[in-house]
């Protein structure tokens, strides 16, 4: 008996979440996903936020564990709207991320860009148009570098919405129209809908019943489209009947003013019907009852709103005045609350705006100043390189030129000693040229020339200049100068450190600094001043000393 009484108990007090969780353990695949599924869908009907997010983490993991990508992203969207119901404004931000990048991850756009939708509403509820826009920005261009059509048509929805908020009518118009173009071709048509009651609403406020007369048509085609998707998956057509009231009040208006009010008059009963009066009236009162509980006051104001218009639909018009007489003042405050919430938004963007100018500033100065160091040390390590090299380079140069200089003297010296019967008429010329050099440093004047050294010699300067050609390996007269002008500068590079390069310019006997240098250059592949640092580092004699 006392067993009995614990079994009648336990029936007795079994819920239909206990009922479920009892069979989840005898069912697998899609039966076991379709019982999760519904235990989220009790503990949402409860109102109950822990279990309910319980119930989606372990609706989740089996979705994962049966690879059914569908149910995982849908339980993904579930959690997303279960934190933006219960106002967890921290937690839906913190997860967001995780979940978009799994449903962008495979492609399930749909998905995608509903959960970022939860964004732009969150923003929109607290009344902070601009963060919604630039949310619903943020959304365009994701969609526009995806190339998601559906992403595109449900960001310029939110942008409509925004601008609808802000009065910006034109705006509003642009945004929805683009909304239902690119939407018409999806096949989820829930935002398409709303952007036919935003769009009609729009185009009524401005008294353009053309427009709205052409967007009803569209609008009916395509609720047909909708209603047939209903009866082929068996869903129940009576949950459309809103969206058809929405769709023959803007008919019956358009009917209104271009004067057929028996039509329009019709068209409103025929809309009355579709919510069956009361019942409407009963719906309205839940929905005040949780925007209440929810403190979502400007939602408040517009269920009251449109009690009154039922009201007056019903004929009870003291009432939807009371109602109303009410809702003005209210509507009055609340929109210049809402007012200065937009300042204080907009002050706040702009501050962080530029606080994230002056972050990415300094950032891209950082930036340039590492790239700046590194070129700088890149310019360095390359100058250390090539004069590294250079000096390299240098050194053997000048090995070479002084053993040159040393075979060249000895050349000389021997050619000296040869007795002057034995020598030819150019060699004795030549001979007595390069002791008159040597001996007397007539190269040292800037004015020395072939003529002045013909007649030194007592010859012409046609024979001076064929024994110069003949012994001095081909050089020409002015170069034979030269090449003692710029040996003695050599020499006094190495032995006078002293003396600037100019100053050896001039006593060698140059009279420009340029010519000098670049003679120099070309005689000994290097400049005046590499000689000086080449010569003071391997200490050497200039030849010219030992020529004399």
């Amino acid at each position: 008996m006392f067993a009995l009484v614990l079994l009648s108990g336990d029936i007795c007090a079994d819920t239909p979440i206990d009922s479920i969780r009892r069979e989840m353990k005898h069912l697998g695949g899609a039966e076991l996903l379709k019982a999760h599924d519904n235990l989220c869908g009790l503990a949402f009907a409860q109102n109950d936020s822990l279990q309910e997010l319980a119930f989606l983490d372990a609706y989740m993991k089996e979705a994962r564990k049966q690879e059914s990508l569908k149910d995982e992203a849908y339980a993904r969207s579930c959690k997303l709207v279960c934190y933006y119901n219960y106002n967890m404004d921290d937690e839906l931000l913190a997860s967001m991320p995780e979940h978009l990048d799994f449903m962008a991850s495979h492609q399930l756009w749909s998905d995608y860009y509903n959960s970022r939708m939860l964004l732009f509403d969150m923003y929109l509820y607290k009344n902070q148009y601009h963060t919604a826009l630039r949310e619903a920005e943020n959304a365009y261009a994701d969609a526009q570098l995806r190339n998601v059509g559906y992403g595109l048509g449900v960001a310029s929805y939110n942008m409509g919405m925004v601008y609808q908020h802000l009065q910006n009518t034109d705006e509003a118009e642009k945004a929805f129209k683009r909304a239902i173009q690119l939407l018409s071709d999806e096949e989820d048509k829930t935002v398409l809908m709303y952007a036919y009651e935003n769009y009609g609403e729009v185009l009524s406020g401005k008294s353009d019943y053309e427009g709205l007369k052409k967007l009803t048509a569209e609008w009916k085609r395509e609720l047909d489209i909708l209603k047939s998707q209903y009866e082929e998956k068996g869903y129940l057509t009576s949950e459309l009947d809103c969206k058809y009231r929405y769709y023959y009040e803007a008919v019956a208006e358009v009917e209104m003013e271009t004067g057929d009010l028996v039509k329009a008059h019709c068209l409103l009963q025929r809309a009355d019907s579709l919510t069956r009066g009361n019942t409407a009236l009963a719906y309205n009162k839940q929905r005040m009852d949780l925007d209440s509980a929810s403190h979502n006051y400007r939602g408040l104001l517009d269920a009251k709103e449109q009690r009154a218009t039922l009201l007056c639909s019903a004929g009870r018009y003291a009432e939807a005045a009371h109602i109303y007489r009410d809702v003005i003042p209210v509507r009055d405050s609340f929109m210049t609350a809402t007012t200065a919430t937009q300042l204080n938004e907009l002050n706040t963007l702009y501050k962080v705006n530029e606080l994230t100018f002056q972050k990415k500033l300094t950032t891209n100065r950082l930036y340039c100043a590492v790239a700046c160091s590194t070129l700088l040390l890149l310019i360095v390590i390359i100058y250390i390189i090539y004069t590294h090299r250079l000096r390299d380079k240098n050194r053997a140069l000048y090995n070479i030129i002084t053993q040159t200089e040393s075979a060249q003297a000895k050349r000389w010296s021997a050619m000296v000693q040869i007795p002057e019967e034995q020598q030819e008429t150019d060699e004795r010329l030549f001979s007595e040229l390069s002791r008159i050099m040597l001996e007397e440093e007539l190269f040292k004047d800037t004015e020395l020339n072939r003529e002045m050294l013909a007649a030194r010699l007592n010859t012409n300067r046609t024979y001076l200049a064929d024994a110069v050609r003949k012994h001095a390996n081909g050089a020409t007269l002015t170069g034979f100068i030269n090449d003692y002008r710029l040996r003695y500068a050599a020499a006094l590079l190495t032995n006078d450190p002293s003396k600037s390069v100019s100053e050896v310019n001039f006593s060698s006997g140059f009279n420009s600094r340029s010519t000098f240098c670049r003679l120099f250059r070309d005689y000994y592949g290097m400049s005046p001043s590499e000689y000086r640092a080449i010569s003071k580092e391997k200490m050497v004699r200039p030849t010219p000393a030992m020529d004399k």
